[in-house]
């Protein structure tokens, strides 16, 4: 089973925001999984993961108050989320999106809540990799007309609008797409929109 969730929390600075979401981490092991008395360390290129347990994968995200974290122990996984602001979409693009991707940004009528779903998808795989947002760019490509994401060979994306004010994104490698993608979510205000290559089989925490 592959389990997301989430909090908010306003801490400002660097330390307390790391440790505010390893918290949800380590919670989260535990609770799912009965694992206890975890450390988590981090590889050179910062991907972190547990000294001690190596059946669960896992990744988190921090962006203005929200902390979120995607952990399985089934798939190498990888997460993003983005608050729903403005931002300078079009200079982003030209530099770490394919001419597809802006040409879609340019005749959508939701541009911030697809710009930000293309950047969340990229994050979160690139993430799962272990590589760094300079990775970006030629990376996989994702054509929300064609709801399809090329370059992502034997990869899950799901897609999620939180309080209509975040996209949070996750990713899970190694799948079979003959198997059922279980995925279990925090609660009912993460809405789905947009899942690839097939739809995953959703319970959510009530």
């Amino acid at each position: 089973m592959t389990y997301l969730e989430y909090s908010f929390n306003n801490n400002g600075n660097r330390v307390d925001a790391r440790k505010t979401l390893e918290n949800i981490i380590l919670s989260m092991a535990q609770n799912h999984y009965n694992k206890n008395n975890l450390v988590i360390f981090r590889e050179e290129n910062k991907k972190p993961y547990f000294n001690n347990e190596n059946s669960l994968y896992f990744n988190g995200t921090h962006t203005s108050e929200l902390f979120a974290a995607v952990m399985s122990d089934e798939y190498n996984v990888g997460i993003d989320a983005e608050n729903i602001v403005k931002r300078d979409f079009f200079s982003i693009a030209e530099e770490y999106f394919y001419k597809s991707e802006i040409e879609y940004l340019k005749n959508t009528h939701k541009l911030e809540i697809d710009f930000f779903t293309i950047w969340t998808i990229k994050e979160a795989y690139i993430k799962m990799l272990g590589k760094t947002i300079f990775d970006i760019k030629n990376s996989i490509e994702v054509d929300l007309k064609e709801r399809i994401i090329r370059n992502a060979e034997n990869s899950f994306f799901s897609s999620f609008i939180l309080d209509d004010s975040y996209i949070v994104s996750i990713c899970c490698n190694n799948i079979n797409t003959k198997d059922e993608v279980k995925l279990n979510i925090q609660d009912f205000n993460l809405n789905l929109i947009f899942t690839y290559p097939i739809l995953p089989s959703i319970d959510i925490n009530i």
